[in-house]
């Protein structure tokens, strides 16, 4: 019975997840297309759900697959507002994350002792349209992150990835001042931004 309840309860609330509503018509589509989330008032704020994967304190990009490196977070986009010649077509955000995720620092075995990293990444966020239901967010910033390590302290990273019905799959690349290697993230996550159905 508790089974069945469980159940029903989180098909209720992966419905009302999915229902978030698009706001009133801000841009009329062209003649005979449909509009898209783009054509509407924007979400104020888009929280972000994501699992990663990480290269973190690996210099060889051949070992990654050999080593458990996967970690959590949780972002969150804040609409700003675009002049009107881009409604329709993306939308501006500023964007802040939190994640702990591993990273192994030299030691004396190969590739050295595993230590988990808290960070974040302010930055900002560009998210617009594909065909075929599919949405794009692209964005850069900064790289933080705040307990002792062995490598630099901060960075700058570049993101990019796709959209579909709220779940999303991302790539991120950090590099940081006088470090030789640039790091490899991907991420897969659910986005609560308004879905396209049809």
């Amino acid at each position: 019975m508790r089974t069945k309840q469980l159940f029903i309860l989180l098909t209720l609330a992966s419905f009302f997840v999915y229902c978030r509503s698009r706001g009133p018509i801000a841009a009329n589509p062209r003649e005979n297309l449909p509009s898209t989330e783009f054509h509407h008032e924007p979400a104020k704020v888009i929280p972000w759900f994501y699992g990663n994967k990480s290269s973190r304190g690996l210099d060889r990009q051949s070992d990654v697959s050999f080593f458990e490196q996967a970690g959590l977070g949780a972002g969150l986009l804040v609409n700003s507002k675009l002049d009107p010649q881009w409604n329709g077509h993306k939308f501006f955000y500023y964007y802040i994350d939190f994640d702990i995720s591993p990273q192994y620092n030299p030691g004396a075995t190969y590739p050295g002792t595993k230590q988990w990293i808290f960070s974040s990444y302010p930055g900002i966020m560009f998210r617009t349209y594909t065909p075929l239901y599919l949405k794009m967010h692209f964005g850069f910033g900064m790289n933080l992150r705040y307990n002792q390590q062995y490598y630099d302290r901060w960075g700058v990273y570049g993101m990019m990835g796709l959209e579909l019905w709220g779940l999303t799959s991302s790539v991120v690349f950090i590099g940081h001042p006088g470090q030789q290697n640039w790091e490899t993230e991907y991420r897969a996550g659910y986005m609560w931004a308004p879905v396209e159905w049809k």
